[in-house]
């Protein structure tokens, strides 16, 4: 078994108890009160919901302690696919539960209680929301920046709102289950805070300045950046980095992308990037001058210059920028390993 299938069990593991622990605790813990078998099982879909999106931000965090174990494309795919999984829970958990109780269907309606009925639809329809617009994004005419905003806003109400509902049911959230859901939504919020609030503040001490931005074939733009002061970003061959463009880091508009300047020149980051989207159409006319903040680096597409067997790199189109990295730093290096090129573009 390979590194990275023991690292995704183990990771997988984690995550699968953290997700149904609370649900455990309530089936081990609460009293059975008469409810009936539909009540209960829809209770604890409920649950399974709240724990799921909550882990939701662990998982797309960028958190290196996890991430860079299981790769962050991995993770990404996965992030969408427990998604739709969250989805489907949150749908199912009123759906079993007006199947065993009809009556409660009144708990929807605004003219017995108000508040309570667009909560409970108003969180449903977040739900969907947030599921719609990440996975069709473009088709809802979303710019990745108000996606970004609209996402991180949607995440927080559904976690916060489900909470909430949880605590007013009450039975399911007495003793242990109770601070077990503390803790798991806690924990989401906290991390929200350190990926969205904590690293832009740390990284308006680091800033960068655009050297210069200069069109590269493919219809690609190479963005050189310096540090402005004496810190730099140790970085290996392969990685990436987001990069955000202007007078402070707090802004939406934050992109990752592949680094293709070399290891050992740390003094100077270069960023050769296609034109495929609004952000990457602006990069040709970014002036000199131009303040900017790096986030990273991240990944674990690294060689590994002590085999003495060298590597074979294969990459198509503008996916060659971490190789270019690769070789040039291994070229500053003066490395003698052999290394083998494969490289592939439509024309």
């Amino acid at each position: 078994m390979s590194n990275v299938m023991r690292r995704a069990l183990g990771w997988g593991g984690i995550y699968l108890v953290l997700a149904l622990l609370p649900v455990a605790a309530v089936v081990a813990l609460s009293p059975a009160e008469g409810r009936g078998f539909g009540v209960e099982l829809g209770t604890l879909l409920g649950l399974l919901a709240l724990a799921v999106m909550a882990l939701q931000a662990l998982v797309s965090g960028r958190h290196r302690w996890f991430g860079e174990a299981l790769g962050f494309d991995n993770l990404l795919q996965f992030h969408r696919r427990m998604g739709l999984f969250a989805l489907l829970l949150v749908v199912a958990h009123p759906l079993v539960m007006l199947a065993a109780r009809p009556a409660w269907l009144d708990y929807l309606d605004p003219r017995d209680d108000t508040l309570r009925a667009l909560a409970l639809i108003g969180l449903l329809l977040a739900t969907l929301l947030l599921v719609v617009t990440s996975l069709w994004r473009q088709a809802c005419g979303l710019s990745y920046e108000r996606w970004r905003a609209l996402h991180g806003l949607l995440a927080v109400a559904v976690v916060g709102g489900g909470f909430g509902h949880a605590l007013m049911v009450g039975h399911v959230t007495r003793g242990l289950p109770g601070w077990l859901l503390v803790g798991l939504v806690g924990a989401s919020l906290l991390l929200v805070a350190q990926s969205r609030l904590l690293r832009p503040w740390r990284l308006r001490r680091r800033p960068w300045q655009v050297v210069e931005a200069s069109p590269a074939r493919g219809d690609a733009t190479t963005l050189v950046l310096a540090p402005v002061g004496e810190h730099r970003l140790a970085f290996a061959p392969g990685q990436f980095a987001w990069i955000t463009l202007g007078d402070t880091p707090f802004r939406l508009q934050q992109h990752p992308f592949s680094i293709a300047s070399s290891a050992a020149r740390p003094e100077r980051l270069a960023f050769t990037i296609k034109r495929l989207g609004d952000f990457t159409t602006t990069l040709p006319e970014v002036p000199a001058g131009t303040r900017a903040f790096v986030e990273g680096p991240y990944g674990a597409f690294l060689p590994d210059a002590g085999n003495p067997s060298g590597a074979v790199l294969i990459a198509g189109g503008i996916g060659v920028t971490p190789v270019m990295s690769i070789l040039r730093t291994f070229a500053d290096r003066g490395e003698r390993l052999p290394l083998w090129l494969i490289y592939a573009n439509p024309t």
